[in-house]
């Protein structure tokens, strides 16, 4: 029976390891003033072991909780998301350090500890987070070990045995759990904050708004093609979505072009050829906190869940505020019919604004035979005056007119809006698409990987006799950013402006980065997205017709026949912990059952190495010193005996 409440050296260090690891687990979402927080405890604390400070008072607690809740109302916008919900509960368990006495405190900040560890998989589901995860949660339970026993050294080889085999028993019930038991949608739901998702394509565009999100490398989504080669690069263009309401700096969406196309609306509209090229491939989209998705047009989505809007675009009903995946079969030369009135809103441009652009517009028109001649001309335009650049000049009122005449360096933005305007100005449709261009191959796993900086702009024309046709004016001034991706595209001096630029730069370096992002996508695929579909089609290759009987056999007989086999490995082990004076002592037992001196039942040390003398005189004198030694040792102080004495009395009785 345990009876020093009071926690010891080695408790205390275990639960500040586990402590330390269960808020590195959240380090992706974590303001800087909670680190500070986390260091001040933990210096705290260790001052208060070392007996320097005293746990603070109720006034230094209640002033901590004022600071934190301030310092959370300030962070965030609202307080029914999830990241201030996370974040209270961090901050109650880093003060709960400061109030950690006796055991049964230490036991509580566990249980807190676990699900606090548990919470980070809300934000990070990747193998670096579990592993860590998996690390943390052995920590823990070492923690636990460490509290529930007396003179144990918490990394030492009992408690990772103890541990390990916990764990180790866990792994068979996990593994029916996860891919038996119904995957259930959560019984609870707290809003993401807006904010925290990844930097990614919003609905609307403004002159730097493309140039900032290119700076990031910052996964976007992964392509697997499901029959055959990706297309070119020239035909990888991811789109997303439409925008076609003008205010002279900033394109929107218009809100009318959320209206839902119907099943016979899209067969009217949209129409195929024989002959049409096609693709089928499948999409894993990284969390974006939005509701629309990207494919290459025409794509058509045979999940129910989404829907498709009268521009053509796609959207789930919820913003996609975890990692989906979903499959697409795009038709690369499609027709498309389209009415008078979208036609008329792809014409609007604001009075007043960008009159220089208007007029030089409307005079190389009336120079030109065609609209095709037309396009020819402004595109050569761009190829011969403009420079592609990350970091484009700010603009102002008349954005257009000081671009084209000005400035004349630009993004995609740039290139896309202006195209646009010129269009509209000669009574020819268009409207600004924006998505992602490109993707960097991974030819080990054969799937393609699109990331931020890949984020792209580019115009959408009305032909009568082909319907709405992608062009895209970048290209004109940049072909290789199309071609090639962006980083190659741009100067040396505009690559050190990204993020983690350094990696393109060493060939070793960047096949490495592939090779990583492989296992992630392996992960993410296989494990991750490991649903209820998935399930139900693997069920079925299983048993056939799913009813519920057959699903609790085969759930509930694996269960029970893995927890029969651990009982009895259980029962079977326990046995009474032996000290090592204990076993040194049945050593000393079977070593002079040999030599013929049996011990008697109730006989004391004393007794049994009295006879034993007696019976062996040559040795008496070395049992006399044995028999002395355990004496101290059974019943004075146990800790006496250390590992040096340990092996000289061992050497002793072998002797004997």
């Amino acid at each position: 029976m345990i009876t020093d409440q009071y926690i010891q050296r080695q408790g205390l260090l275990g639960l500040l390891c586990a402590q330390a690891f269960t808020v590195c687990l959240h380090w992706s979402h974590l303001p800087v003033w909670l680190w500070l927080l986390a260091v001040v405890v933990f210096v705290w604390r260790m001052q208060i072991y070392r007996c320097e400070w005293s746990f603070p008072n109720r006034f230094i607690r209640g002033l901590l909780v004022v600071f934190s809740i301030a310092a959370v109302i300030g962070y965030f916008r609202e307080w029914y998301a999830l990241e201030p919900m996370v974040i209270l509960l961090l901050i109650a368990f880093l003060l709960k350090l400061l109030e950690v006495s006796e055991r049964r405190d230490g036991i509580i900040l566990i249980y807190v500890g676990l699900f606090g560890t548990s919470s980070a998989f809300l934000f990070d589901q990747g193998i670096v987070a579990s592993i860590l995860g998996v690390v943390t949660l052995f920590l823990w339970l070492a923690a636990l070990v460490i509290l529930q026993t007396t003179h144990t050294r918490y990394f030492s080889s009992r408690v990772i045995k103890i541990v390990g085999g916990v764990l180790l028993q866990a792994v068979p019930l996990m593994l029916l759990m996860l891919f038996v038991f119904p995957r259930l949608g959560a019984l609870w739901s707290v809003p993401l904050q807006s904010s925290s998702a990844v930097t990614g394509v919003g609905d609307s565009m403004s002159p730097g708004y493309f140039s900032d999100i290119s700076r990031s490398r910052e996964l976007a989504f992964r392509v697997r093609f499901l029959n055959g080669e990706p297309p070119a690069p020239k035909d990888r263009y991811w789109r997303g979505l439409v925008l076609s309401q003008f205010d002279g700096r900033q394109w929107r969406r218009f809100n009318s072009e959320q209206e839902w196309l119907q099943a016979g609306e899209f067969v009217e509209k949209y129409h195929n050829e024989p002959g049409d090229l096609s693709l089928d491939y499948e999409i894993v989209l990284e969390a974006t906190n939005t509701p629309w998705v990207y494919g290459i047009p025409l794509a058509q989505l045979p999940q129910t869940e989404f829907k498709r809007t009268r521009s053509n675009e796609i959207f789930l009903s919820e913003p996609v505020t975890k990692r989906i995946k979903y499959q697409v079969s795009s038709v690369l030369n499609h027709q498309v019919n389209e009415s008078q009135d979208e036609l008329r809103r792809a014409l609007l441009l604001p009075v007043g604004l960008n009159p220089q652009t208007i007029d030089t517009a409307r005079l190389w028109r009336q120079q030109t035979n065609s609209e095709e001649d037309f396009i020819r001309l402004v595109m050569r335009f761009y190829n011969d005056q403009f420079t592609y650049t990350l970091s484009p000049p700010v603009l102002g009122r008349n954005s257009v007119d000081e671009f084209l005449f000005s400035t004349q360096r630009g993004f995609c933005e740039h290139f896309a809006s202006s195209f646009v305007v010129m269009m509209r100005a000669v009574g020819i449709p268009a409207r600004v698409v924006v998505g992602y261009q490109g993707g960097e191959w991974n030819a080990d796993d054969q799937y393609l990987i699109v990331r931020q900086y890949d984020a792209h702009a580019w115009a959408e024309v009305w032909r009568a006799e082909l319907g709405w046709v992608r062009v895209d004016p970048t290209g004109a001034v940049a072909p290789d950013r199309i071609e090639q991706g962006l980083f190659d595209s741009i100067s040396e001096e505009e690559q050190a402006l990204m993020d983690s630029s350094l990696l393109p730069s060493f060939a070793w370096l960047n096949r490495l980065a592939l090779q990583w992002d492989s296992f992630n996508y392996r992960w993410q695929r296989w494990v991750l997205s490991y649903d209820q579909d998935t399930q139900n089609q693997w069920l079925q290759e299983l048993l056939g017709n799913v009813t519920p009987i057959k699903l609790a056999l085969v759930l509930f007989i694996p269960a029970f026949i893995l927890l029969t086999i651990f009982g009895i490995l259980t029962l079977h082990g326990v046995r009474k912990p032996s000290s090592r004076s204990v076993r040194l002592y049945q050593v000393l037992q079977r070593r002079l059952h040999r030599r013929g001196v049996e011990v008697l039942p109730g006989e004391t040390v004393s007794q049994f190495c009295q006879r034993a003398g007696n019976a062996l005189p040559k040795k008496r004198t070395q049992i006399n010193a044995i028999e002395k030694v355990f004496n101290q040792l059974l019943y004075q102080k146990e800790q006496s005996l250390d590992k040096v004495h340990f092996y000289q009395l061992r050497r002793q009785i072998m002797d004997l």
